[in-house]
């Protein structure tokens, strides 16, 4: 029997109130992503691309649909269980929330202490996560005084920090700068090099930000399709005309 994908969204539907009525930010989506692989969407504002990562980190349960971690329906799982298959999946948002005043190695090392490690190992692994993306330097500064180039990459320590075997990027470096974004983007493919297991799945709004990637999709208005092929990085607006997509030859 063949592998399942390490992560797979199972025509999944999200849905938000708005007054009196439902709007559907996530239509029917299905996604899979195997280990090795490198995969963007691209989507403009409001597409649907934040919504798509937290139903796929296990932060929003879908309306309808199924998320599935190697194979395993999540939903199905209890809470204590699902909550330790999901420390498998790592989530940098677009935003990264802080506790005002608290310090950057306290922030990257929460995961490891949610998992009760001691604080000595907790703190020594999440120092070395710092370091390892290039923000050391920002271990013991206020994690709300952070640059938006070093929260970015510091956001990316903290998923990265208990190893998952998912990573989850949502419009990496898109707050800090186009210098700055282009070298979390290189960052992040190098992470993707160095780690032939791990699945990435990271989102932007224009295909300078998907460079690289094995598979490009699109997303709009909630519906996730696949592009006829790798767009170029010098044409920066949103690509129209898209086909259904499959995934992977295994």
């Amino acid at each position: 029997m063949s592998e399942p994908p390490l992560l797979a969204l199972e025509h999944v539907t999200r849905l938000r109130r708005s007054g009196r009525d439902d709007v559907v930010v996530l239509d029917d989506v299905s996604l899979e992503l195997w280990p090795g692989e490198l995969v963007a969407i691209l989507g403009q504002r409001h597409a649907g691309k934040t919504t798509l990562l937290r139903v796929a980190a296990g932060v929003e349960a879908p309306d309808r649909g199924i998320l599935r971690l190697d194979g395993e329906e999540l939903g199905a799982l209890g809470t204590s269980a699902r909550t330790q298959r999901l420390r498998a999946v790592g989530f940098a948002p677009k935003s990264w929330r802080v506790v005002r005043g608290k310090p950057v190695l306290d922030h990257v090392a929460l995961p490891l202490l949610a998992e009760g490690r001691p604080l000595v190992t907790a703190h020594a692994k999440a120092h070395e996560t710092l370091e390892r993306v290039g923000v050391g330097h920002c271990a013991s500064a206020r994690a709300d005084d952070l640059a938006p180039a070093d929260e970015a990459r510091v956001a990316l320590a903290q998923a990265l920090v208990h190893e998952p075997r998912v990573l989850l990027v949502d419009e990496p470096g898109v707050l800090a700068g186009p210098e700055a974004r282009q070298e979390l983007l290189e960052l992040l493919r190098a992470l993707a090099a160095e780690q032939p297991h791990l699945a990435l799945l990271l989102t932007a709004r224009d295909v300078a930000g998907v460079a690289g990637a094995r598979r490009i999709l699109t997303l709009d208005d909630g519906v996730l399709r696949g592009m006829c092929a790798p767009p170029s990085a010098e044409v920066l607006p949103f690509p129209g005309g898209a086909t259904s997509t499959a995934a992977p030859a295994r």
